[in-house]
């Protein structure tokens, strides 16, 4: 087995799952220009709702750490993050485990309350600054409602899908590299423009791994698209 996958995997209300039979028609990529991310409108909380958080393990400073990346979206996003311990917190985090993940917007009032709702597997106290803050960033935009980038309606990225599961079967099976990889949403189900390679919600996209001269780097702080559209779904 290959080294950890520094990605996230998308988490789900047990027994759901993502129907492909929604899926949009596929974009012309050349004439797509790059504007915003998208949202699950669906999961989306109410504009200034006070959203409690609650660590259910992990090394005090390792916490405080996560509180102050954590607290950037707050910068654009008419919400409140409340750290604490409140046993009905909306927002539950855990530190187990070795794969980061969270789930979208409201599905957290949907599982039962001792259990976590976002996970940051494998981090410590002593995790490389600008890892934590990209992971940070990205499973608390899921946690207020934006999906991945790439899963947007009108993400228009030229996969070579051969190679995208020859790749990905290093960690995963083939439904699981579909639903992270390769699968988007449907228009009825999201709030978007156009795709935003740079936003904190895309996935890196290796050139191997496309058709043509195209690839995606990592992408570690909001981007200002990312911080307008959030502003706009949240409006103060």
């Amino acid at each position: 087995m290959a080294d950890k996958l520094d990605v996230c995997l998308d988490a789900y209300v047990p027994g759901e799952r993502f129907d492909p039979a929604t899926l949009p028609s596929t974009v012309n990529l050349p004439r797509a220009t790059s504007r915003e991310l998208a949202l699950a409108w669906r999961k989306q909380w109410q504009a200034g709702q006070e959203l409690r958080v609650q660590f259910l393990d992990g090394d005090y400073r390792l916490r405080e750490r996560v509180e102050g990346h954590a607290r950037k979206w707050l910068d654009h996003a008419n919400l409140t993050f409340s750290f604490g311990n409140s046993p009905g917190a909306e927002i539950r985090i855990t530190f187990e485990g070795n794969v980061s993940e969270s789930l979208v917007g409201t599905d957290a009032m949907r599982i039962p309350s001792l259990r976590p709702t976002m996970r940051l597997g494998g981090f410590t106290a002593t995790s490389d600054e600008r890892v934590l803050r990209r992971t940070v960033l990205h499973e608390f935009g899921h946690a207020i409602g934006c999906v991945h980038e790439q899963a947007s309606p009108v993400a228009g990225i030229p996969w070579d899908e051969a190679e995208v599961y020859e790749y990905y079967r290093q960690w995963w099976d083939d439904e699981t590299i579909f639903h992270n990889v390769l699968r988007r949403y449907s228009t009825t189900e999201t709030k978007f423009t156009n795709h935003d390679p740079e936003s904190i919600m895309q996935y890196p996209v290796p050139n191997q791994l496309t058709i043509g001269d195209f690839e995606i780097g990592w992408n570690n702080d909001l981007s200002e698209l990312d911080k307008s559209f959030i502003a706009r779904m949240y409006p103060r």
